[in-house]
Order: C-alpha cells, then structure tokens, then sequence
C-alpha cells in the first residue's frame, strides 16, 4: 500500500473536507429537520390567527353527500352560504383542472335542434343541461360571490428533473423573475373557472416536506401559491403589490415576509388548533354563515387524515397573517460550513492533545454553544440557524477519538510513551535524511519544549539543504504548538521574505544560495558537504563562492553551474556528462601553475567545482591601459601559464577559455593558476538554449570560431592573445558584431603589438606574431616551447621540457 494511503492526517483532512463541503451544499436536511422540531417545543404555543378557518369535506360529508368526487353545483351552494358578504375569501382547493359531464352535455346540445318546435321538449333539453352543467353552475356562484380563490395542485420537481413545458405563461403568473424558486408540475383550473376566481395559486399535493415556497415556477414562469394569495386577498392585496427581494424574502403590500432565496419557509405543521367545521353543518345551517363573515374559509377534503393540503394551507396563511413563519437566511449555509470545519480541525487538532477530562469540558461547551445558536435565533428571531450538522460531526467525532483513546490505552502504551516512541522515531528518520516522514511523526507527539529544540533543529537542517519552503512548515508548527519560541518569529519573517523572491522558486539556481547569503540569521547553505560562506565573485555560466569543507574544516572556492538554465533536451544530458567526465579528468592534473579541484558534484540540479581557494586576482584587473603589469611581469605571468597548459595537454586534457578571467595571479607571492578547467568541456557545444556561445569568442582561435576539431596549440593561441592584451592593454581583435569578430580572428592579420608601444623589444614581437598565427602548424608547437620563447626574450636560462 503506498505510504500516503497509510496517512492518518490525509484521511483527516479528507472527512473534513467531505463533511465541510456537505454543509456548504445545503446537505443533510434530516437532522436539520430534528433540531427545527427541538426548538419548536421549545418555544410557546401561539394561537392560530382568528380569521382563518377551514370548512372540511369530512366523513360526515362524504357520508351525506356520497363518494368524491361530487357534482361542482354542490360547492357552487357553498360558495353561495358563504357569500353574501359574510367570508372575506372563499378558497377552493380540490382538483378542479377536468369538466364534470361533458360528454351528456355534448349529447344534449345535439338533441336540441331535433325538437322539431316542441316547446316543451326544448324546454325540457334546456332543463336537463342546466342541472347537468355543474361547471356553470359553481362559475355562477364565483361570479357573484367575487371572492373565490382556486387552487392549482401540483407537485415540486426534484433538481435533476426537467422542467415542464407549459406552452405559454398561465393567465395566473406574476411577472416576477425568482431563479431560485423550485420548478412545479400543476393541473390548472377549467379556464371558465380560471376566469371568474378572483385568483389561482399552486397548492402542494405532497404535504410531507418541511419547508414551503411561497412561489414557484412552472414552465419559467412564476406562480404563486394559494396560501400566499389567501394571506394578500385577506388583507386586501392585489397580486402587483407582491415583490421579491435579491437576497431572499417577499414584500407582501408593506409587510416583509422572510425566506430563503427560494422564498421557503418553514412552518410547524400545527393544524390541530386551526377551527373546523363541516361541510355539511354548514350547507344544513347547523353552522351559521354569520361565524365565516370577514373570515378566509379554505374548503377541502380532510377525510384521508391530518396531512391534508388543505390544512397544510390553512396553517401556512395563518403564519403569513401572524408573521409567525420560520426562514433560514442565505448566508446561515455559509456560517454552517465554516462551523463544521472549525469543529473538524477541532477534532483533528486539539481535540487529541487535550486530556479526557478537559476534551469532554470543551466538547460540551462546544456543543452548547452550536444548540444555542440554532434555539435562540429560531425563538427570538423566528430564523433558523442550520447547526445540527457541525453538531452531530462533533459529539460522533468525539465519541470515535475517546473509543480510539480507550482502546490505545487499554492496549498497555500511554499517550505519552507514545508520543516519546515518535520523537525517537522521528530522530531516527532525520538522520536517515527522510525529512517528510520525520515532521509527520513530530507532528504526532505531544507539545514540549524538547520537541520544539528537535523540529526547530529539523528547520535548520532543511536551510543548510535550501528546502526553505519544508524549513516554513516546520517553524510554523513551531509557532503554533509554542508561539512564545525565541527567535522563532524572526527567522520565520527572514524565510518569508526569502520565500516571496522570484528567483526562490528555483531551488537549484545560484540566485537562491546568492539570496540565502546575503540573508542574516539564517543556516549558512550547503552544497553537497560544503558549507557557503560568502560569495566571491559571478561569470558568464555561475557564481564563484567561498566555501568550506565541512569534513576537514578546508577552505575551498566553488563555482557552480546550473547547466539546466544553458542547456536542454539532449544537450543537457550530454553536456551533463562531458562536464562531469572532464571535470574528473582535469582534478587529475597536478601542476603548481593549475589550480587544483579538490570535488565535482551537483546538488538539486545545481553542478559544482570545489578547487583551491587562491589568493589574489584574475588577470582581468591587469588587462586595461591603466592598469598593465609592468612588461616583465607580465611575460613572466605568461611564462607560467604556458608551462602550466603543456602539463595540461601532456594530460591529454584541452582548456578551450584561457583568458585573463580564467588566470589567478597573486603579486605577492608570485604565484600563477590556471582556473576552469572541467568548465571548459561545455565551450564545445555551441549555443545554449537562451542562444548564448559559451567560452570568450575574443580569445578564441581560427579553428574555434570555426567549429574545427582542437588540440593544445588553440589553447597557445588563446595565450597569446591574453599576451597581447596584458603588453597592449587591448585586444587585437574586435568588431561590432559576432559574426565580425570571429570574421577578422579567422582571415585578418593582429595588429603590431609594438605599436605605440615602443619599449616593448623585438623578441617579444617575434613570440607574440608566432602565437598569433592563423595556421596551428605555423604556431607554437607546446605550452613549453612558448614558455622557454618568453625565456629567451626575458633573457631567462631555457628550460628543458620534462
């Protein structure tokens, strides 16, 4: 299995994440509905509003009247008791969307014209139709009560459901935009029946679901619900005078009704208290119509139980009226979300480091603190806080870790022997140089001032090994098991500061160990056993820098090179080799006049040379006018450097950039070095991937700019060249452009090294026109026969060739 898999902390993480974002997408509404009940009966009984009752198609009704459905004049009969100006609004809210004996209605109207001017029959036709037409006979009642309300049943869509096509806007749509109102299927009233109700609404087949929206959409259009219209006609509203607000909630005329921003709310399904009376006592008279006057009377059948629609409705305008509707605001699923990952991170991270006792205190204030805050809003504010999730997460999360923590102890090993066979471990996987797994068990011990020495000399070791992002986390840890920590909060602002330098992002590039310098209060870097001290000095390809061996305590210089950032493809994997192959090659070489390579490594894609620290300067600092050598010195200096080169190529081993950079040279003692040997493999492969030629086309030979195989004599040209520049204090060659340059050192005479340079003998003019020859034939033949030219020209003994 791998070992990510084994990780308790991802696993964590993960079941907060999951449970988080639960919370955020209005998940788990099953023990959202528990904790709205709880503080239900928390709070006071209310009465139900006086003006709303509910006349009831009972038992009694049905048994007097016969089975449903019942012929519509039946209601229309109703309709008229109640009208007469005794109920304010009269609500219908049976399924009324199919016409009652249509088919007898149709054969009558065919006989009519048959009655060959029988007046009696006609009248009889004429009779029979009107006591059939039970849909004319109700929409004659509608018409003179003006007070009726229809009911368009329906049910909601689920989100995933597509919505229907209504083939145009119902005559009873609000010209209101709501998106997040839920989508409905509905079965709309008979048009003459549509026509003459002073309103249609939607009323919701399915009365089991907690919350209610005030108005929905069916086809794109916005309807509203019959409770919603009972509740505005009652108060004499007109349906334009209904609005809704971006961020959740309706304007019913003056009043503001709160909901969610799919105008739900949420009612307490208390029907019980709502008056009721039967559709019979009140046909008979058994019930006065004078109790309905002034009051919103919903008709309906209630003879399958108490979850009718129409007590469903009953109750929902009574809270309308009272103001009494609960509604849960937009942003409480935010403040939901953020409280269950509090309680997660909670669990995860105090929780376990907390005794049992002291767990149990927090976990229980915790848990008090989440009630309230879902009880109090919902009594005080009649706003429901959706809390219960983070509740629940956190009384299971606590019972899981105390059964886990009974069990770790049950089994014989304490928690703090526990936490110490970590710490041990840890060391162990440090010193094995795996620093994730190192912190991971750190991460598993108790807080202490010993931990925080260990993961604060984890932090260390991650600086010396330029990981300062690993090096942040660690001390950041620190700072949060121990904030007080000395020194901590300092290092932490230098590593941050360090962290937000563009360069830093490149673990492996010379600007990161250059900034990690310059950067006090910081772990000097290593590079592979090196120990940085101070930058030195830059070149083309690097930076030079003082470093010291941390085996023996030598003082070494190290020029790095990040060939990654030069080369790529193909290229770099064989410059990747040359550099290396000759770079070893060259740390063979032991010549007092070359430098000696003590190591050649890479480190985080960083290549590096350690060679001899050398005192004093490049020759560089003598190769402009004003600052020459005097004439013999500078011939002595070139003496050495050709001895050094024929050592060199007797090694079989080719320089390819002598130039005044790539020479040592201290005055005081005289002593002459030849740098950047194992550099100088790379000169060979032509141009790097940001087009730069490596090694110094003004010191390079005909046969270099020309791309030709080279040997030692190139190496001899180079010198002569160097020669030339420290007599002249400038270069024979130079022009405008590369393609100029290397034009004028393939075809074009040098010019007269003794021009305006009189003192300069005629011996030294004849060494320097032989090292300056195009033709590698016509040149020096050896480092040695150059050098014992100087001789002779110094008027030094010659020196035989080992």
């Amino acid at each position: 299995m791998p070992a990510f898999l084994k990780n308790k902390t991802l696993w964590g993480l993960l079941l907060i994440t999951a449970v988080t974002l639960l919370a955020l997408l209005q998940g788990a509404s099953a023990p959202e509905s528990v904790g709205y009940r709880f503080g239900k009966l928390l709070a006071p009984a209310r009465a139900p509003n006086p003006q709303v009752v509910v006349v009831a198609i009972d038992e009694a009704a049905l048994k007097q009247y016969g089975a449903w459905p019942w012929p519509r004049n039946y209601l229309a009969k109703l309709v008229d008791v109640l009208g007469d100006d005794k109920a304010s609004v009269i609500a219908l809210t049976e399924d009324l969307s199919a016409p009652q004996n249509a088919a007898a209605l149709d054969y009558l109207a065919q006989l009519q014209p048959l009655t060959g001017g029988d007046a009696a029959m006609g009248a009889k036709l004429t009779e029979a139709q009107g006591a059939l037409d039970t849909d004319g006979a109700l929409m004659a009642s509608m018409v003179r009560s003006g007070r009726v309300l229809l009911a368009a049943r329906g049910t909601r869509l689920s989100s995933a459901s597509a919505p229907p096509d209504a083939g145009g806007s119902p005559s009873f749509a609000l010209p209101l935009d709501v998106p997040a109102a839920p989508s409905v299927t509905l079965d709309a009233p008979l048009s003459k029946l549509t026509n003459a109700a002073r309103g249609v609404g939607f009323l919701e087949q399915d009365t089991g679901s907690l919350s209610t929206p005030l108005l929905v959409q069916y086809s794109g259009h916005v309807v509203p619900t019959l409770a919603l219209l009972v509740a505005a006609r009652e108060q004499d509203i007109e349906t334009s005078r209904i609005g809704v607000q971006s961020l959740g909630g309706i304007t019913l005329g003056e009043t503001q009704i709160h909901t969610d921003r799919g105008t739900r709310v949420l009612t307490d399904g208390d029907v019980q208290s709502i008056p009721r009376y039967s559709f019979s006592d009140v046909i008979t008279g058994v019930v006065p119509a004078e109790k309905f006057a002034g009051k919103a009377v919903l008709v309906g059948r209630v003879a399958h139980g108490e979850d009718a629609p129409v007590l469903g409705a009953a109750a929902l305008v009574s809270g309308l009226l009272n103001g009494g509707l609960v509604s849960t605001p937009f942003w409480a699923w935010g403040v939901r979300a953020l409280l269950t990952l509090l309680v997660g991170l909670y669990l995860m991270f105090l929780l376990t480091r907390l005794s049992h006792l002291a767990g149990l205190i927090v976990s229980a204030v915790l848990g008090l603190v989440l009630l309230l805050g879902e009880c109090v809003p919902l009594l005080s504010q009649s706003l429901l806080l959706p809390l219960m999730l983070p509740f629940l997460f956190l009384v299971l999360g606590h019972l899981a870790l105390d059964a886990q923590r009974f069990v770790r102890e049950r089994s014989g090993v304490s928690r703090g022997s526990m936490s110490e066979i970590n710490r041990e471990y840890a060391l162990a996987l440090q010193a094995l140089s795996r620093f994730d797994q190192c912190f991971l068990r750190f991460q598993m011990c108790l807080p202490s001032r010993l931990l925080c020495d260990n993961l604060m000399n984890l932090g260390q070791e991650h600086e010396r090994g330029r990981r300062y992002s690993q090096a942040l986390e660690v001390y950041a840890y620190i700072q949060k098991i121990a904030p007080a920590y000395e020194g901590l909060n300092e290092r932490l602002e230098r590593l941050r500061q360090l962290e937000s330098t563009p360069a830093m992002t490149r673990t492996g590039s010379a600007a990161t160990l250059s900034r990690a310098l310059s950067s006090g209060g910081l772990q000097k870097p290593m590079l592979g056993r090196y120990e940085l001290v101070q930058e030195l000095g830059r070149g083309a390809m690097g930076v030079v820098y003082l470093g010291k061996d941390a085996k023996i305590g030598r003082q070494v210089a190290i020029k790095t090179m990040a060939l990654a950032d030069e080369f790529d493809g193909e290229t770099l994997k064989d410059v990747h080799e040359r550099f290396f192959r000759e770079a070893e090659t060259a740390g063979r070489l032991n010549h007092a006049n070359i430098v000696t390579i003590y190591d050649v490594g890479e480190d985080q894609g960083l290549a590096y040379i350690a060679m001899d620290f050398l005192q004093g300067d490049s020759l560089a600092k003598f190769s402009s006018s004003q600052t020459l050598l005097p004439m013999g010195e500078a011939l002595a200096v070139a003496m050495k450097v050709a001895e050094g080169l024929d050592y060199a190529h007797k090694h079989h081993v080719v320089h390819r950039d002598i130039k005044p950079a790539n020479i040592m040279y201290d005055r005081g003692s005289g002593r002459v070095k030849i740098t950047d040997f194992g550099i100088a493999a790379l000169t060979d492969m032509s141009k790097t991937k940001t087009g730069t030629i490596l090694g110094s086309p003004l010191y390079m030979s005909p046969e270099q700019v020309s791309g030709n195989k080279l040997d030692g004599r190139s190496d001899l040209y180079s010198l002569g060249i160097t020669m030339y520049q420290l007599l002249r204090g400038e270069l024979p060659f130079e022009a405008p452009s590369l393609t100029g340059l290397m034009f004028k050192i393939a075809n074009e005479p040098h010019p007269d090294v003794t021009f305006l340079r009189p003192d300069i003998p005629a011996t030294v003019k004849v060494v320097v026109d032989k090292a300056l020859q195009k033709s590698p034939d016509a040149r020096f033949q050896t480092g040695m026969e150059f050098a014992n030219a100087l001789r002779l020209a110094l008027g030094v003994r010659k020196r035989t060739p080992a």
